[in-house]
């Protein structure tokens, strides 16, 4: 399933990394998480198999049964479809996919745009924000992100 992942630079000291260690393993621990991911100012969602399983949980932080499993069952769909994708993997993605991405495809379901508008104006503007950051250093922080040389 998905989950937020953290890390640790590797140059860090022993001290640090064991800190950190203990407090990711104290935030994912079931009796931690099974209730973060009911509350919504967290920004968890649901991550395991459990998590979806146990509906009550959800009830008992509010939702009717109804919507918990409409709202677990959308969730799961999403994880589990073979159409996922995942965030980019460079510095500021947020302004690709939260920025321009988000904007364009609400404009676009809006009926601002066409479909052929849409796409130009995301490879328009990600091109900018590109250029922008630099493309060899876009690249190569990808690269880099998924073990490519």
């Amino acid at each position: 399933f998905g989950g937020w992942s953290g890390a640790i630079n590797a140059a860090a000291d022993d001290q640090k990394k064991n800190a950190v260690y203990d407090f990711f393993s104290y935030m994912s621990r079931p009796e931690n998480s099974n209730v973060d991911v009911t509350i919504g100012k967290t920004g968890f969602n649901p991550y395991r198999t459990s998590q979806f399983l146990n509906r009550q949980a959800w009830v008992e932080a509010g939702m009717s049964p109804e919507a918990a499993t409409v709202y677990l069952g959308a969730i799961e769909d999403s994880l589990n479809s073979p159409n996922m994708v995942l965030d980019l993997r460079v510095p500021q993605n947020q302004r690709y996919q939260g920025v321009v991405l988000d904007l364009t495809l609400s404009q676009f379901l809006a009926g601002e745009l066409t479909l052929d508008e849409a796409a130009q104006q995301i490879y328009d503007q990600w091109e900018e924000i590109t250029d922008e950051l630099g493309r060899e250093d876009q690249l190569a922080a990808y690269r880099a992100s998924i073990g490519a040389q």
